[in-house]
């Protein structure tokens, strides 16, 4: 799988925002997908140009996340009330581990914007 430069590079920046949300470092990230320790460094360096498919599948399940998540593919064409109207959602369905698991990654998306 071969981005273009720019999505390479959304997707560096989105790698890095939820890896800091799960409070992982790069090696601790690199152990999890059974990588060399220093691999995630590499991506999110840019220095691994493109992540093959199997190794983006495996980060997402680490991080708990989807490969869409990852490679930022849903909500590109919502309006801002679908949008709205989802994260209502997610805030009526009242799951704290999961309320607790957004929260963190808007603080980290505030103090980190891409």
């Amino acid at each position: 799988m071969s981005l273009h430069p720019l999505d390479g590079k959304q997707f560096r920046a989105r790698l890095v925002l939820f890896r800091n949300a799960r409070g992982l470092n790069q090696e601790q990230l690199s152990e999890k997908i059974g990588r060399a320790y220093n691999y995630i460094s590499r991506v999110e360096t840019g220095r691994i140009k493109t992540v093959p498919y199997d190794v983006i599948a495996k980060l997402a399940l680490a991080l708990d996340v989807t490969v869409d998540d990852l490679l930022f593919v849903e909500g590109l064409t919502e309006t801002s009330e679908d949008i709205k109207a989802r994260i209502q959602r997610w805030l009526d369905a009242g799951d704290a581990k999961k309320l607790r698991k957004y929260y963190r990654l808007l603080l980290v998306a505030r103090e980190r914007p891409f």
